[in-house]
């Protein structure tokens, strides 16, 4: 008798564990995170004040980007500058752009290539190039 309601109770469980959906971990929001694109904006700007270049950051993800920090800027040419790390403190939100200058003074003379590095709080990292011309410390990027 025993082994009978053994039988029903197993097979009862059976039935009722194949019917129960099968539950699995998946990202069903879509989203990827933040992912940025990096240049020079157009401007024309002053090497000796804090608005010389200015660099745009693109958010192409589908996340914010916390915290933005331009962590390396290198330049081609003759150009002498003093770039420290820059941290903006901004978010920038998916489809927008963030327009930020380098802590840093710029005199130099003839065309320069620009290359810039940043970082953000969900460890993105994304780098991008952009050239101008400097004469003394007048910067024209077109």
């Amino acid at each position: 008798m025993q082994s009978k309601k053994l039988a029903v109770v197993t097979i009862s469980l059976l039935i009722i564990g194949m019917s129960l959906p099968i539950i699995t971990a998946e990202n069903t929001g879509g989203e990827s995170g933040p992912e940025l694109e990096v240049g020079l904006y157009p401007c024309i700007g002053n090497g000796l004040s804090g608005y010389s270049l200015e660099i745009a950051v693109k958010n192409i993800g589908d996340t914010t980007a916390h915290n933005v920090t331009l962590t390396d800027l290198s330049i081609e040419g003759m150009v002498l500058y003093n770039n420290r790390e820059t941290e903006w403190n901004r978010d920038v939100e998916p489809g927008t752009t963030l327009l930020g200058y380098p802590e840093s003074l710029f005199l130099g003379f003839g065309r320069f290539t620009a290359t810039m590095t940043v970082t953000c709080d969900e460890g993105v990292i994304a780098t991008g190039t952009g050239n101008g011309l400097i004469i003394g410390a007048l910067i024209f990027v077109p």
